[in-house]
Order: structure tokens, then C-alpha cells, then sequence
């Protein structure tokens, strides 16, 4: 059997035992069915510490379903505000479960499709979903976090998102809230979909096809899992009954530069070339912010 076959089976098998287990638990008495509506401004895509050379901000809507018991699913529209590259770049479906397990551990089991444009420039776009879940213990304040997440393309990637926060909040009158959370993340993963989306790309544009006749290889110089970044960031939070707001500032900072070499080949001729991107080439520290409201009904 494949490693990738493997580790689907290992990953969907413990899920569905901390479903079961989680299912069982107590609730929060305060929870409540509801359905909400979200609309976001993201000043720049950054994942895995990554940014594109050409920046990339969106305007995101997001329509959620939060069942009494925990269930919930959501799905987002990602609106690319590139000059000149105005559409409708992505779609995200994500389905879900928040459990708790006594009085200091929490969590959620997760899974996500996602449906792209045929223009998207998204150097992960060849990722086609993921499942995966988090962990969180409560130390006395301080949030201990942890998620664990399988993300699927030509092959799969795992990735290990551990991390510390600690909110403050101030009650007011009329359940109306606001809070602040500061927080601190890493991020720790393989990286098979570089080589999937540098090989679609071919160095060429974006999602475009190889050339009729040539073969195009992508293998990372060097793999296993990476320590790609760390997230540094305030969440600020407002919420009443029906209101809600949300503005995010994160400062990242990537680390271990990813390599890769592309091997062209055609019936005649065999060609090998750096096909790393110019912004991995060139990786800095990166600031970008997430702000938006919503509503409940």
C-alpha cells in the first residue's frame, strides 16, 4: 500500500474516533443554533509564511451554519482585488465539529474542498482539500493550540500548527464584548504541493498546460517536514447579539527557503533548470491585516 494511502486511512480513523468520543461530551449551555453572514477585506494571501511577488488582496464573503450541537459548515467566495485581475478566484466548503472534553480542553474536527478559477495565480492552488483537526488545552489562561491538518494534491502534505494565546476581555452590558488575543504560531509542513504547482505553472503563467510533446518533472531539493514560519498577531474582537467584528493585524516571519529544480524533457532533448520562485528567492518578513463584520440571524 502507498505512504499517501496510508496516512489517509491513519488520519480519517483517528478523526472519527475523537468524533465519537467528542460527541458524547457535555455541551456549553450558552450554545445556540445560528446561521451568520461574514464579509471580510484581506490586504494580502499569505500562506505558510509565503506571499506571491505580486500582491494579492481579497474581499472574502462568508455564509456559516452553527448547529446547538456543535456541527457547523461554511462557504466563502474569495474575491481577488489585484489591479487588473478583478474575479472571483476561489471558493472554500468547510464542514465541521467544535468538542470540548471536560472543563479545559477544546477543540474541532474539520474538512475543507476548495474550487478554484482557471486564472488564479495561487502558488497552493493545486491543493484540492484537506482534513484535519485541533487540540487545545487551557493552561490557566494561557491557550495551548495545536492543529494537525492533511492538505491533498498530486500527493499528500502534513502540517503541524502549534501555538500559544491569551485572551482579554471586557463584558458590557446589553452581551456585548470585546476582546483581544494576543497570539503566537508556528508552522511546520511537507511541501509536495510546490512541486505539483510549479509543474502546472511550468514557469509559464498561471494553471497553463505543458506544452504538447514535452514532459515536466518538479522535485524539491530537499524534503521532509520544514519549519516555515512563525505568526505574530492581536486578534481585536467586538460581538453583541447580532453584531460582530473582527480586525486581525499578523506580523510573519518565514524561514528555510524551499528549492526546487524542473526537468523538461521532449522526444529529442532533456532540460533541467532552478525553478524556485522569485519570491522564495526572496523571502522577508511580512505585515497584513484581516478586517470585517457580521451578522447573525
Amino acid at each position: 500500500m502507498r505512504p499517501s494511502n496510508i496516512l489517509k486511512i491513519l488520519t480519517v480513523s483517528i478523526f472519527s474516533m475523537i468524533i465519537v468520543n467528542s460527541w458524547a461530551q457535555e455541551k456549553k449551555s450558552d450554545t445556540t443554533t445560528f446561521f451568520s453572514l461574514q464579509f471580510e477585506y484581506l490586504s494580502n494571501y499569505i500562506y505558510n509564511g509565503r506571499a506571491d511577488s505580486l500582491k494579492s488582496p481579497y474581499q472574502i464573503t462568508t455564509a456559516s451554519l452553527h448547529f446547538a450541537n456543535g456541527v457547523y459548515s461554511n462557504l466563502s467566495a474569495n474575491y481577488l482585488l489585484t489591479p487588473g485581475q478583478h474575479r472571483f478566484d476561489f471558493f472554500e466548503l468547510n464542514v465541521g465539529y467544535d468538542y470540548t472534553l471536560g472543563k479545559n480542553i477544546s477543540g474541532q474536527v474539520y474538512g475543507a474542498k476548495y474550487f478554484y478559477s482557471g486564472q488564479t495565480n495561487l502558488f497552493n492552488s493545486d491543493i484540492t482539500s484537506n482534513i484535519g483537526g485541533s487540540f487545545n488545552i487551557d493552561l490557566g489562561g494561557i491557550q495551548f493550540n495545536n492543529e494537525l491538518d492533511v492538505f491533498f494534491s498530486s500527493k499528500a502534505d502534513l502540517q503541524f500548527t502549534p501555538g500559544f494565546e491569551k485572551t482579554f476581555s471586557l463584558d458590557v452590558a446589553d452581551r456585548k464584548n470585546w476582546s483581544f488575543t494576543p497570539t503566537i504560531y508556528a508552522e511546520i509542513s511537507s511541501l509536495n504541493y510546490y512541486e505539483s504547482s510549479i509543474t502546472r505553472r511550468s514557469l509559464k503563467g498561471p494553471r497553463q498546460p505543458i506544452a504538447s510533446g514535452v514532459t515536466s518533472t518538479t522535485t524539491l531539493n530537499s524534503k521532509g517536514m520544514k519549519f516555515l514560519d512563525l505568526n505574530f498577531s492581536i486578534p481585536l474582537n467586538y460581538e453583541s447579539k447580532n453584531v460582530t467584528f473582527a480586525f486581525t493585524p499578523t506580523y510573519v516571519m518565514p524561514f528555510n527557503k524551499v528549492s526546487t529544480t524542473t526537468i523538461n524533457k521532449t522526444p529529442t532533448t532533456t532540460t533541467s533548470f532552478d525553478s524556485t520562485p522569485f519570491a522564495e528567492k526572496n523571502l522577508t518578513n511580512q505585515f497584513y491585516f484581516q478586517i470585517g463584520l457580521g451578522y447573525k440571524f
